[in-house]
């Protein structure tokens, strides 16, 4: 029997498991992403999260035929790397060299995470699609995009970092990446309490949200719509997130967009349902149907998968 491992490498938590098929898991781990760490301690981690997964699974290491990683990124195809990601604090993570090492095999497939989603979107759909997008909204925000059939990988294997597009002319919101009025900066898990701080200072909007707090998170904002200061910001995320995917749309014009990522998995209506409604109006291309992935917090894994399958 072929053992096939998948991981999921995000800025927030790494994900490893181990399956005989896409379909067929049979052992899994997961921790959180050391954010703080150099490339070297977040490396660490991601084996010792792989290594947990083969227990859990009870397969050796050196059993593992395969292996697909969907990654955070920026990332480097060519040397198999995580180079100066937004979210984290580390300059540049190794990834595949240290696999490599580890599981004793050359068949890894490298991708980041959003190219890894449209993959698994794919291979799960009726009628094998050919034009499709996968977009993630989480800590940060990425689009993984096929079109007439091909996985679009771009220089790098960046095509699709659609999080640091601008989105806002006037740049009021600087991104983490060093850049102003970028998608991500505005619309991410990461940066929506920032974005929240910002109207509330800014505009004076009366609120009861805990701003500028130790703690204060985007799911204070979406448990919260009938805040003043909330439903503003819920609002504004709307119309950034309807920008961004209209780009999107108006770029490669795929039939269905799959919906992703902590943000619009935990509120679909405030995330999703808001985008489907008003892409239209912004779009010359027929709209495509948005909605959210029916992978759920699955689908990097499932990409990840199909990539080790196809190595």
């Amino acid at each position: 029997m072929s053992y096939y491992l998948g991981v999921d490498a995000g800025a927030t938590r790494l994900r490893a498991a181990v399956a005989t098929d896409p379909e067929t898991l049979v052992g899994r781990a997961e921790t959180p992403t050391p954010a703080e760490e150099d490339g070297q301690g977040v490396s660490a981690a991601l084996l010792e999260t792989v290594r947990a997964a083969c227990a859990d699974a009870d397969v050796g290491v050196d059993e593992v035929a395969a292996a697909g990683i969907g990654s955070f990124g920026p990332i480097d195809r060519d040397a198999g790397a995580v180079v100066r990601p937004a979210n984290v604090a580390a300059e540049r993570i190794p990834v595949v060299g240290p696999l490599r090492d580890l599981l004793g095999t050359d068949r890894i497939d490298f991708r980041n995470d959003a190219d890894a989603g449209v993959r698994a979107e794919r291979h799960a759909a009726d009628g094998d699609p050919e034009n499709l997008a996968y977009l993630t909204v989480s800590t940060g925000i990425g689009v993984g995009v096929v079109v007439d059939g091909h996985l679009l990988s771009g220089n790098g294997g960046n095509a699709g970092e659609v999080g640091h597009a601008t989105v806002d002319t006037e740049r009021r919101m600087d991104c983490r990446c060093g850049g102003a009025g970028h998608w991500e900066a505005y619309c991410s898990g990461a940066n929506i309490p920032r974005y929240a701080a910002h109207i509330h200072h800014s505009e004076g909007i009366e609120t009861d949200l805990p701003v500028g707090e130790a703690g204060f998170t985007a799911a204070d904002v979406f448990a919260a719509p009938e805040d003043e200061l909330a439903g503003a910001v819920i609002d504004r995320l709307a119309r950034w997130n309807t920008v961004g995917v209209a780009t999107l749309v108006q770029s490669f014009a795929p039939s269905h967009v799959a919906v992703g990522g902590a943000v619009a998995l935990n509120n679909p209506e405030a995330v999703v349902a808001p985008v489907r409604r008003r892409l239209p109006e912004r779009l010359t291309v027929e709209a495509p149907t948005v909605a959210v992935t029916g992978l759920g917090d699955e689908v990097v894994l499932v990409g990840a998968l199909v990539g080790a399958a196809r190595a």
